[in-house]
């Protein structure tokens, strides 16, 4: 009873900035179905990482910590690659080519779905091992890395998902950097010096407020978007995916 009780306390932040970023797409919402579908798979996500993660660490050990090489090459060169590459997958074999995804917001939104699905199992791991207090930390630390690590893999996706002529290029360059942030993040807590802190609340707020700001900018190009079309028309204004088509169709 008491692992359940543990369990549940775990996916509480998860669930918390579940609400908090699908409501910044409240004019055009993601299905609910689709969106627990992705924070599922992202949640199965952490195990297959798990598992590499341990089979690098057993050949080439990088867990031990003893030197700064050690902790590059477990930080930056491991741990952060795996991750974000399987929440990548999550969104791009689960979701990215499905009608839903009609625009570019929509590729923030299930970036962070995913990442907040792959920190949720993280928390209830956590803590399972080191108890519920633990939870409060990771609400506003790991659990918000996750979402802003992986909303900025599904930033690029979104833009990439409406411009196959540079689709590779974008994908790439979200990973790297969702890579750089992630592997920022775990080399500053691994080396434990006595800026930690304050270095973990600089990526962590300029994480928060970078993706928000993304947000904002999208929806502004959408808002844009909707005072260009002619309401008198009787038809909506275009969304991404209709206006890939119709560039399609002309060509």
């Amino acid at each position: 009873m008491l692992i359940i009780l543990y369990a549940l306390i775990a996916l509480g932040p998860g669930i918390f900035w579940l609400i908090f970023y699908r409501r910044k797409d409240k004019e055009e919402p993601e299905p609910l179905r689709l969106v627990f579908k992705i924070f599922v798979w992202g949640m199965l996500a952490t195990i297959p990482a798990a598992l590499l993660e341990f089979v690098v660490d057993y050949i080439m050990p990088y867990s031990l910590n003893e030197s700064i090489s050690q902790i590059i090459w477990g930080t930056f060169l491991v741990i952060a690659p795996i991750e974000e590459y399987l929440k990548y997958l999550v969104i791009k074999r689960k979701v990215y080519k499905r009608p839903e995804f009609d625009q570019r917001l929509d590729g923030i939104i299930y970036g962070t779905v995913a990442g907040l699905g792959f920190a949720s199992l993280e928390n209830v791991m956590a803590t399972l091992g080191n108890g519920p207090s633990i939870i409060l930390l990771r609400f506003f630390s790991a659990t918000l890395m996750h979402a802003f690590a992986s909303g900025i893999v599904g930033y690029y996706l979104g833009r990439a998902r409406f411009n196959p002529k540079r689709e590779k290029s974008l994908i790439r360059r979200g990973l790297l950097i969702a890579i750089i942030i992630h592997g920022a993040y775990n080399f500053v807590i691994t080396i434990g010096i006595s800026v930690t802190i304050p270095l973990l609340v600089i990526i962590v707020i300029g994480g928060f407020v970078t993706l928000n700001q993304l947000i904002k900018g999208l929806k502004r190009r959408r808002a844009r978007m909707l005072s260009r079309s002619n309401p008198g028309n009787g038809q909506g204004v275009p969304n991404d995916f209709e206006k890939q088509q119709a560039n399609k169709h002309n060509q």
